[in-house]
């Protein structure tokens, strides 16, 4: 029997990636939390091979490592030591590449590819072990109001749930931000992302490559042994017809996107595509509440950003709350929320403008757009001091450098 009423601390609607760790970084620092999600939370034992993996940067992992200290990443992940750009655009050009190596930055690796369901299968097993989180799944948020100091939330099965903040991780359509009257701006780009798990002949060298066409980014992400995930984007309609093709044709699209890099490519799992948006929230908090991840931004695949950018805003919002209750502070107070919203704003804006105009410039087949790339790609590869500057932005962070994402734990 479900109990109908719950009082926490916080509570946090949404149980993907984000909204786990959050609930952990949370509970590990005393808070009692109350997880909202519609699906069952459990364990999966048997775990389906999947082209759906996350790259995620050295910081990012901090943030995982905070969350869950027996983080085992030998076991479920693979480095990423190399970062290759290569431009595809064709117009009768030679390929155009640029490798970034971690090296060059006196770092082993930029970070690591792991498994999309591998990774929210240990999340959702160490959220179960926490006692300090009240788990209330196959329930959606309904709605919630405030009064006083206290968020009180309604679930779609009538259950009732208290707290001193509402926290939504809840995803594009998420429910917490439009009631708490966040706006949004949207664009669709009119482009479906591909994945798929492919095997392959020759070895990746823990190299990630991405090639840079006129349908939008094709890229190669390296997984354990000789297997390599995909991520490809293409406009809607040729999307449409890929997923059409018989197996055996579908690797010949992939083989020839690869230009021979990967030796002989297999299909190891069925292809899964996504449509493409843009997604940019207006602000960030709002009266006792706060959202993060994909309710603030969706991002477009391109250069690996989106749960990197989404686990920057879910430790910073950890650490914000922690240090105002260890200050004595309304962890709901405006004054606290707007730490948040502060700390947040440069690097949530500036990847979102970036990431939309590297997507829209690499998707452009116009000849001279094409020209301006191959440019910027050989300036990378002529410049050191360009190319060291664009590896510690883009590959290495240091915008929002809180503890938690330097390493130091909550």
């Amino acid at each position: 029997m479900k109990t109908k009423e719950q009082d926490v601390d916080i509570i946090v609607s949404g149980a993907g990636h984000a909204g786990l760790t959050l609930s952990l970084l949370l509970a590990k620092a005393g808070f009692q939390v109350g997880l909202i999600d519609p699906a069952p939370l459990k364990a999966i034992s048997d775990i389906k091979p999947s082209g759906r993996t996350v790259a995620l940067l050295n910081s990012s992992i901090n943030v995982l490592k905070a969350a869950i200290q027996t983080l085992d990443l030998d076991k479920i992940s693979t480095p990423l030591q190399t970062m290759r750009i290569v431009d595809d655009s064709g117009h009768g050009k030679d390929l155009m590449p640029v490798e970034f190596r971690a090296s060059e930055i006196n770092e082993d690796q930029f970070g690591f590819n792991i498994p999309n369901a591998i990774l929210k299968n240990i999340l959702t097993l160490e959220v179960l072990k926490t006692k300090n989180i009240v788990v209330l799944d196959e329930s959606k948020l309904k709605a919630y109001d405030v009064k006083g100091q206290q968020v009180f939330a309604t679930l779609d099965d009538g259950r009732t749930i208290t707290g001193k903040i509402i926290i939504g991780t809840d995803g594009r359509n998420s429910v917490v931000r439009d009631s708490a009257g966040i706006d949004i701006k949207r664009h669709d780009y009119g482009q479906t992302a591909l994945t798929c798990l492919i095997s392959h002949s020759k070895p990746h060298n823990n190299t990630s490559t991405e090639f840079h066409r006129s349908g939008g980014p094709f890229t190669f992400v390296p997984m354990k042994g000789d297997q390599c995930s995909v991520v490809w984007a293409e406009k809607n309609e040729d999307a449409k017809a890929f997923l059409s093709m018989k197996r055996q044709d579908f690797e010949r699209a992939i083989q020839d996107r690869s230009h021979g890099l990967l030796g002989i490519i297999t299909l190891a799992s069925p292809p899964e595509s996504w449509p493409l948006i843009l997604l940019s929230a207006d602000k960030i908090t709002g009266n006792r509440a706060a959202i993060a991840a994909e309710a603030i931004h969706v991002l477009s695949p391109i250069g690996a950003q989106g749960l990197n950018l989404s686990l920057r805003d879910v430790a910073t919002l950890a650490e914000t709350l922690i240090d105002a209750a260890r200050l004595g502070e309304d962890i709901g107070a405006p004054l606290v929320l707007e730490r948040y919203e502060a700390r947040r704003r440069v690097d949530i804006k500036s990847h979102v403008i970036g990431i939309d105009g590297l997507n829209r410039a690499v998707g452009n087949n116009l000849s001279f757009v094409a020209e301006l790339r191959r440019l910027g790609l050989k300036g990378l590869n002529t410049i050191p001091v360009l190319k060291n500057f664009v590896m510690n932005q883009g590959l290495n962070p240091h915008m929002d450098d809180g503890r938690i994402v330097s390493g130091g734990g909550v």
